[in-house]
């Protein structure tokens, strides 16, 4: 046993010199060098101290390739020849994606030989695949030689995707991110995550090589520390720490609104929550690890914690302005049997209460912000005026326990109008000095970095570059704003005043290119389809994408489809991209920026990229003026959108904040370089997209013509899944054009759905349903619970004390959400639950204050006389009744007046809405079953809940839905 410790030890030493040599590929140790590549990586500086220190190197074209990664087969050789071991072939027998024939087979067998590896199960190797961030983890967990303490410990659940880790990894990397070895990246939900499974680059391996190399020490003493204070648990009483005010250089300055309560004190009633675990680890180091990161996965991490909104003006937002009183409204939700005491916190970057904001209330009032008492949503009103530029992390918490993510509030001044006519000058100067180095050169390309030479010495510019060869100019002013000149080959959908030909590419791979494809048999979770061309009056493609809007709208599946043309593809139409299931994007597009912009707004604005590299980007139909800057100001200056030749550019941050659940989304981006890299697409795909269409360069018009109708007729005409419909795309018309091919990632799903979509509402909220009014979905309503599962739809005449009014006329008061569907074959039942619930006093049952709900079943289909409606309370009576024909029925129905049997003290239920009074009564939760075996395989119907106020809106009405369902 103790030569097998030994060796063991032995092994770990030899096995990171080994993974440092990795990083050797060329050049001699202890070289100097300023690589030509790492200007923009995060890990910059260790890089150089390592090369100077004669740790690591580079190649031998001046190039570190930061972003680089190592397959198992590639670390399997270069393990091999540094120990010496001998080859042996049929060691690898076991292991079935191992070829007899492949060349690493030798190296393979020789490391199970060794006793080195055990392969990635009984059977594979998993040669080709790349070291995972998980596996590099581990590796320097045993290098410290803590591997047995992090097994002593418990795991951490703050990172939110622990659950993704692999079992012989998890204690692992639980206690690196402990002891403050890794960072978690904050997800656009504001949970920390490690995305465990993606490839390990040589920037992450520099970095963890310097941290281990310099700071060694440092995580082994807080690693026994961790390890004594576990096992010390319980032998001493523990204290709840207070509030502790941390010293800042930053002011603030809080209050409640008129009539509100203050924010507190640590001695209020409000117990101040003891300080959390670090949301983001302090680094060890004086520098910290820049926050832009490798792209997130394609499935999307669990969340562990809700997010806190920042309310201002009616419209949730992320920033405010320096020097300005804000009257904010702060909400979380959180999910407890009982009232619960909750506020919002300030807490430092390393997670560390500074002070109380606001207590949060779920009463109903509007003093606090809060639109229905009893619906597990938490209110709390607050003004607040920040001093200086920067950013505030907030949280919520329930007693002392974080019921929120951290949420960084940004702090920005206001664009003046010297700066906002600066960057018209500078875009305007930029494209002539382009135009008139390229006329004098006769050489575009050398006329690009000429005009980044040039823009580098202006005043107003922070930094500049192009976007690879052949790419186009981008600019990052002092003032924040991204700017840019389209500048892409000729034939081409890039936008571009100054034409250049198009080389072909002998880079291209034959096959064309798919990413994480899941092999599912899901669909769309909307049958609302966009198809959207910014420049329908001037890009030749428009033609063929008119002919992909025919074929959904004519096609005999119900779907909704919208020709989104010129300036109604705006930037505010961007914003309402989960409301469909298909997004047809014809536009413009290209790369922008690098790490070293988006490091610049991270530090500034606390603002978190979810890729760190140049940023996929496409154009809106809107062209940037003086007047509609200030409109968008705050989206600018965060860097969701940027103004590209004169237009505004839609960036994947600004996908991430505005088109949250996207329903099972097919996404077709026909713009140039729309899958460059993973940051667009991740951007979608996160955020609740099935499948993502893109090209990895500047696509020529004609390929994309012919790719985008072959993919939609075979979805729409052929029934064919995202995956099928990709390969016959590819098929019929090649895998590139010579300079882009075409690409796909995500899951394979259809675009047609049959039966119902989220009629149980559980992915809280009403995806896949058209809709106006007041409608929500929430988790409670006083103490009536859904159904079943945990949400259930809200439909009313107006709660709460916000409104819709347009022209005099409250919109809230008349609600509805309605959804056609297609009933599949052998379906014969249509059920739903509902309450029906109205302040309505007594007195005014039987007067023209007659609040009703109706739901409806509208066909085509000519309805049986013999159709029947079975409808229940839950526990109760039953009624049946025969349906007449008639192409709409009525399946459900209550009034006020109609339902006079229900206003008795029984039925009076302990809820309060805004305004009125304070007694409330319900029909309690029905049961309806309708027949709808008639409509079944032939056409599709529209089943409608609606609710709309008679008499006044004094005293309000709801109903509830939950379950529906076709079975």
């Amino acid at each position: 046993m103790l030569f097998q410790a030994t060796r063991r030890k032995l092994s770990l030493v030899i096995v990171f010199a080994l993974l440092l040599s990795t990083l050797t590929p060329h050049m001699v140790f202890g070289q100097a060098a300023q690589f030509k590549d790492i200007a923009g990586s995060y890990a910059q500086k260790e890089i150089q101290s390592l090369t100077e220190a004669g740790i690591i190197s580079g190649y031998e074209d001046n190039s570190f390739k930061p972003t680089k990664a190592m397959s198992r087969a590639e670390l399997a050789k270069i393990i091999v020849l540094s120990l010496g071991l001998e080859v042996n072939g049929n060691q690898a027998a076991p292991f079935k994606d191992v070829a007899a024939n492949s060349w690493y087979r030798g190296y393979v067998g020789a490391l199970v030989k060794a006793g080195i590896t055990e392969g990635t199960s009984a059977t594979t190797f998993s040669p080709n695949s790349n070291v995972t961030r998980e596996e590099l983890v581990v590796f320097f967990i045993r290098a410290f030689e803590l591997d047995e303490t992090a097994k002593k410990l418990p795991v951490d659940n703050k990172l939110s995707d622990i659950a993704e880790v692999s079992e012989w990894a998890k204690a692992q990397v639980s206690l690196a991110f402990k002891n403050g070895f890794i960072n978690g990246v904050q997800g656009s939900d504001g949970t920390l995550k490690f995305k465990p499974k993606e490839r390990a680059e040589r920037q992450a391996l520099a970095r963890l090589a310097y941290e281990f190399t310099t700071n060694k020490s440092v995580y082994v003493d807080k690693s026994k520390q961790l390890l004594a204070e576990e096992t010390n648990k319980g032998k001493n009483p523990e204290v709840t720490p207070t509030v502790t005010p941390v010293p800042t250089d930053r002011g603030t300055s809080v209050s409640a609104p008129a009539g509100a309560p203050g924010p507190g004190t640590p001695a209020s009633a409000t117990p101040a929550p003891g300080t959390p675990e670090p949301a983001t680890p302090a680094p060890v180091k004086p520098t910290p690890t820049p926050t832009p990161t490798p792209p997130i996965p394609a499935t999307p991490a669990p969340v562990s914690a809700p997010a806190l909104q920042v309310v201002v003006k009616g419209e949730n937002t992320d920033a405010i302005y320096v020097e300005e009183q804000t009257e904010v409204i702060f909400r979380s939700s959180i999910n407890a049997a009982e009232t619960v005491s909750a506020s919002v916190y300030q807490v430092d970057d390393s997670g560390k209460v500074i002070s109380q904001i606001i207590s949060l209330y779920d009463d109903g009032l509007e003093v606090h912000g809060d639109s229905l008492a009893a619906d597990g949503l938490y209110s709390g009103k607050a003004v607040l005026t920040e001093s200086t530029e920067g950013y505030i992390n907030l949280q919520a918490f329930a007693g002392d326990v974080p019921s929120s993510a951290v949420f960084k509030l940004s702090v920005m001044k206001h664009l003046t109008d010297e700066q906002l006519a600066q960057t018209e000058i500078i875009e305007n100067n930029t494209q002539s000095k382009v135009d008139q180095l390229a006329a004098s050169y006769g050489d575009l390309q050398k006329a690009k970095e000429e005009t980044v030479a040039w823009l580098q010495t202006q005043d107003e510019v922070e930094h500049a570059g192009l976007s690879g060869d052949g790419g186009s100019i981008w600019y990052l002013l002092d003032n924040g704003i991204l700017g840019g000149i389209s500048a892409a080959p000729e034939n081409t959908k890039g936008l571009s005043s100054t034409l250049e030909k198009a080389a072909s590419s002998t880079a291209l791979a034959a096959e064309a290119l798919t990413q994480n494809v899941e092999q599912t048999v899901s669909t769309i979770g909307s049958q609302r389809v966009a198809v959207v061309s910014p420049f329908f009056g001037t890009l030749p493609s428009s033609t063929v994408y008119d002919a992909v809007y025919h074929s959904f709208d004519q096609s005999s599946y119900p779907f909704l489809v919208e020709r989104v043309k010129d300036t109604a593809a705006g930037v505010n139409f961007f914003k309402g991209l989960n409301q469909y299931g298909v997004v047809v994007l014809d536009t413009h597009g290209d790369t922008y920026y690098d790490e070293i912009v988006l490091q610049k707004l991270h530090n500034k604005y606390g603002i978190d990229f979810k890729y760190a590299g140049p940023q996929v980007m496409f154009l809106t139909g809107e062209k940037a003026t003086t007047e509609n800057k200030k409109t968008y100001e705050l989206d600018l200056k965060k860097g969701r959108l940027a103004i590209i030749s004169g237009y505004y550019a839609i960036t994947p941050s600004f996908i991430t904040r505005y088109n949250d659940m996207l329903p099972d989304t097919i996404v077709y981006n026909g713009s140039c370089r729309s899958a460059y890299n993973d940051s667009m697409a991740d951007a979608f795909i996160n955020n609740g997209a099935a499948t993502y269409y893109g090209y990895t360069d500047y696509v020529k018009l004609a390929y994309d013509q012919a790719i985008a109708q072959s993919v939609f007729t075979a979805l729409i005409d052929e029934n064919m899944t995202t995956a099928k419909a990709f390969e016959a795309a590819v098929d019929a018309h090649g895998a590139n054009d010579g300079l882009a091919a075409f690409a796909m990632k995500g899951s394979s799903i259809g675009a047609k759905t049959e039966g119902v979509i989220n009629g149980t509402f559980e992915n809280g909220s009403w995806t896949g349903w058209n809709g106006n009014g007041d409608v929500r979905v929430i988790s409670k309503l006083g103490p009536l619970k859904p159904t079943e599962g945990n949400y259930m739809a809200i439909i009313s005449t107006g709660l709460g004390f916000e409104n819709n009014d347009q022209g005099g006329y409250d919109y809230n008061s008349d609600s509805y959400i309605e959804q056609s569907f297609i009933v599949p074959a052998g379906a014969t039942t249509l059920s739903f639950d509902y309450n029906f619930i109205s302040e309505e006093p007594k007195e005014y049952v039987g007067s023209k204050y007659n609040d009703t709900f109706r739901a409806t079943v509208t066909s085509s289909v000519y309805i049986n006389t013999a159709s029947l409606i079975t409808s229940h309370l839950n526990g109760g009576n039953t009624v049946t009744s025969s349906v007449y024909g008639s192409e709409s029925v009525i399946v459900g129905t209550e009034s006020i007046n109609e339902s006079t049997a229900y206003w008795i003290d029984e039925n009076q239920v302990a809820i309060d809405f805004y305004g009125g009074d304070h007694t409330a009564y319900m029909t309690n939760w029905k049961h309806v079953q309708f027949d709808v075996s008639q409509f079944a395989g032939k056409g599709s119907i529209v089943l409608r809940f609606h609710v709309w106020d008679q008499g006044d809106s004094v005293y309000d009405t709801a109903v509830l839905i939950d379950n529906v369902i076709l079975k």
